[in-house]
C-alpha cells in the first residue's frame, strides 16, 4: 500500500490475525498451547538450569574414594599420641612412624569394605612407602589406599565408577564432617555386624553418619540417622535450627558400681537351693516392683513406630497378629502411633538375669487389645503354662483392673515368664489405658517402680534412651561385637528429634545427639 510504514502494516497483520483467533476460540487455546508450552519449557529449564549450576553440590572427593565402604571414620593424626595399630599392621614400623610425625594434626581415615579387614586412606604424602605394600596400594583423588588384602584391592579396581554422584544436602554435609574431624558413616551391613540380634530394633538407624567429640571423659555425638541411605534424603532436610539437650551424666559412686558387680556376680551363680512355688513368685513380685537398682536400660517414645515398627512391617508377624491374635492392621497402625516406654530392669531372683517391661497407651477403645490378650491366654495354657491373677487398685482405691502372671513349672521349680496388667482409663486424671507387657518380671502396677509414661520425651524431642552399658556387659547382656569404649561406659544418653524441613511425623531420617561416660 503506497505511503505505509513497516510499523503500520505489523499493527494491521496483528488486528488481522486477533479477529481470526477471536472467530475459532478453539483452534486459538491449541495454538496458544503448542506455542507456549515450548517457550515455558526453554524458559523453566534455563531458569533451573542456572541456579543448579550456582548451587550444584559437587562430588566430595572422598565420597567417590570410599563409594561402596560399609562404614568409613576419620581420625585427626595427634604426633604425640602412639601410632595406631593398624598403621603398623599395614605398613612397616619405620615408615608408619614417619608417616604419622608428617601427618600430624591432619585427617586420615579408617573404612571397612563389604567383607575382609579395614584399609587405611590417607592424604597423598612425598613419604616414600614399602615397596612390599605396592600390590595392595591404590592412588584415587589425592588419597592412597592401603588395602589388608588383595581382593579387596582387586574389587576395588574392578568397581565400576559412577558417572556422576550427585550427594543430597545431608550426605554432603556428613562428607564435611568426615573431612574436619572424627567422625563416622555406616550403613546397614555395618550396624549388623556390631548390633547382631537386636538389628530389628534398630532399623530406624540402619544409616547414618556422627560427627564425634571428646572432652574429658565424655564423648559426645551429633548427626543423622535413618531408615534410607543419605544420598536418598529431600533438600528440604537440613539439620534443626535448635539441637535438643541431653541429660546430665549423672556420677555414679564406686559403691554403687561395686553393688552392681556384685548383682551381677549373684545373677550369673545359679543357687543350689530352689525356694518354694508360693515364696519364689512373691520374692520375684517384690524384687522387681521396688527394684535396687536403676533400670539398666530405659526407652521412651511419643510413637512405639521408631522401636516396632520394623517388626510389625514383617508379614510373618504382621499376618500372625493378625490371624492368631486378632489385631487387625488397622488397630496395629493405631497401637504404632502411641506413646511407649521400655525398660530392661535387673532381677534379683530366679534363673533370669533381667526382665523387660514395656508400657504401651491405648486408644480410648480396648476391646480389640482385649481380644487378642484373651487369645493370647488360651495359647499359653495350651503351651503348659499356668495362669495367676492379682487385683490392682487405682487412685483413690477404685479397682483399677488386674494383673496376669504366667508360671511355668519343671521338676517342683517355679518360674515366672512374664505377664500383662491392662490399666483402665483414670477419670480423675484424666490418663488413658495402658498396656504393660513383661518378660522375666512382674507386671504389678504397684510400688516404686510404676513410672508409667512420666518419663516421656518433651517436645521437639520424640525419643530417649538412657543405658548403663557396662552393667549390661558385667550380665554378660550386650554382644560381643559392640565397641570397648561403650562396653566399659557407665552411661548412655541419647535424642531423637526431627529435622528442619520435616514434613511428616514419620520421616525416614532424624537428627540424634548422644554422649557416653567413656572410663
Amino acid at each position: 500500500m503506497a505511503g505505509s510504514t513497516p510499523t503500520g502494516s505489523l499493527n494491521l497483520h496483528v488486528v488481522d490475525v486477533l479477529k481470526r483467533l477471536k472467530a475459532h476460540p478453539f483452534s486459538s487455546l491449541v495454538i496458544a498451547v503448542l506455542v507456549l508450552l515450548p517457550i515455558g519449557n526453554l524458559w523453566l529449564s534455563d531458569q533451573q538450569d542456572g541456579p543448579k549450576q550456582d548451587s550444584a553440590i559437587a562430588p566430595d572427593p572422598l565420597l567417590q574414594v570410599s563409594e561402596g565402604m560399609r562404614m568409613l571414620q576419620s581420625f585427626r593424626a595427634d604426633a604425640a599420641k602412639p601410632v595406631p595399630a593398624i598403621w603398623i599392621k599395614l605398613l612397616d614400623s619405620k615408615t608408619a612412624s614417619e608417616l604419622w610425625q608428617q601427618l600430624d594434626e591432619r585427617i586420615w581415615y579408617q573404612a571397612w569394605p563389604q567383607d575382609g579387614d579395614p584399609l587405611l586412606i590417607l592424604p597423598e604424602t612425598n613419604v616414600v612407602l614399602p615397596s612390599a605394600t605396592a600390590p595392595l596400594r591404590r592412588q584415587k583423588n589425592g588419597f592412597v589406599l592401603v588395602f589388608a588384602d588383595l581382593l579387596n584391592a582387586v574389587t576395588f579396581d574392578q568397581q565400576t565408577p559412577s558417572a556422576r554422584i550427585l550427594p543430597s544436602p545431608l550426605e554432603a554435609r556428613c562428607f564435611q564432617s568426615l573431612n574436619s574431624g572424627p567422625a563416622v558413616l555406616w550403613t546397614p551391613a555395618a550396624l549388623a555386624s556390631i548390633a547382631g540380634p537386636l538389628l530389628p530394633l534398630l532399623q530406624n538407624a540402619s544409616h547414618g553418619c556422627f560427627s564425634l567429640e571428646l572432652k574429658g571423659k565424655v564423648l559426645s555425638w551429633s548427626g543423622v540417622v535413618g531408615s534410607r541411605p543419605l544420598r536418598q534424603a529431600t533438600k528440604r532436610l537440613a539439620p534443626p535450627d535448635q539441637p535438643a539437650d541431653l541429660p546430665s551424666l549423672a556420677s555414679r559412686s564406686p559403691k554403687s558400681d561395686k553393688d552392681s558387680a556384685s548383682k551381677a556376680s549373684s545373677s550369673t551363680t545359679p543357687s543350689s537351693k530352689t525356694p518354694s512355688s508360693t515364696t519364689q513368685s512373691s520374692t520375684i513380685q517384690s524384687s522387681t516392683n521396688q527394684p535396687s537398682a536403676a533400670p539398666l536400660l530405659e526407652l521412651s517414645s511419643w510413637s512405639s513406630r521408631s522401636l516396632l515398627g520394623a517388626m510389625l512391617s514383617r508379614p510373618l508377624i504382621r499376618d500372625g497378629l493378625e490371624e492368631d491374635y486378632g489385631l487387625p492392621p488397622t488397630l496395629q497402625l493405631e497401637l504404632l502411633d502411641a506413646p511407649i516406654v521400655l525398660r530392661v530392669i535387673p532381677v534379683d531372683q530366679g534363673p533370669f538375669l533381667a526382665g523387660v517391661q514395656l508400657d504401651l497407651q491405648l486408644p480410648a477403645k480396648t476391646k480389640g487389645v482385649v481380644s487378642a490378650l484373651k487369645r493370647a491366654g488360651e495359647r499359653l495354657k495350651q503351651g503348659g503354662l499356668e495362669r495367676r491373677e492379682q487385683a490392682l487398685n487405682g487412685s483413690a482405691g477404685r479397682p483399677a483392673g488386674h494383673s496376669v502372671l504366667w508360671f511355668e513349672t519343671d521338676d517342683q521349680e517355679e518360674r515366672l515368664l512374664g505377664g500383662w496388667t491392662l490399666k483402665r482409663a483414670d477419670a480423675v486424671k484424666k490418663g488413658p489405658p495402658s498396656l504393660r507387657l513383661t518378660l522375666a518380671t512382674s507386671p504389678n502396677l504397684e510400688g516404686a517402680q510404676v513410672a508409667g509414661f512420666e518419663s516421656l520425651p518433651k517436645p521437639p524431642v520424640r525419643l530417649s534412651a538412657a543405658m548403663q552399658p557396662r552393667d549390661i556387659e558385667k550380665l554378660g547382656l550386650l554382644g560381643s561385637n559392640w565397641p570397648r569404649p561403650v562396653k566399659l561406659a557407665s552411661q548412655l544418653n541419647l535424642v531423637l528429634q526431627p529435622l528442619a524441613g520435616s514434613a511428616t511425623s514419620h520421616e525416614d531420617w532424624n537428627w540424634m545427639r548422644g554422649q557416653l561416660a567413656v572410663p
